[in-house]
């Protein structure tokens, strides 16, 4: 049986984030069919590159998000 999206993203999330400028990682849709996204400050040839466009059938987009940064508590 092929592995879940989640079982997918879980197998593949400590190597990605592992990449500089790499700030999330999650489960999206994209074309009305699921796939995984990486979040970045930024899109470069670098993190293109070590990022595919698939893994195990389901496609990864990466999007350019900026640095996430924590809101303070009220």
């Amino acid at each position: 049986m092929p592995a879940s999206i989640e079982q997918v993203l879980r197998a593949h999330t400590d190597q990605w984030m592992a990449i500089p400028g790499v700030v999330a990682t999650g489960i999206g849709e994209q074309a009305g069919k699921p796939c995984i996204r990486v979040m970045v400050v930024r899109k470069t040839r670098d993190i293109t590159t070590k990022i595919p466009a698939q893994v195990d059938g389901y496609p990864v987009v990466i999007e350019e998000t900026g640095e996430f940064r924590a809101l303070p508590a009220e």
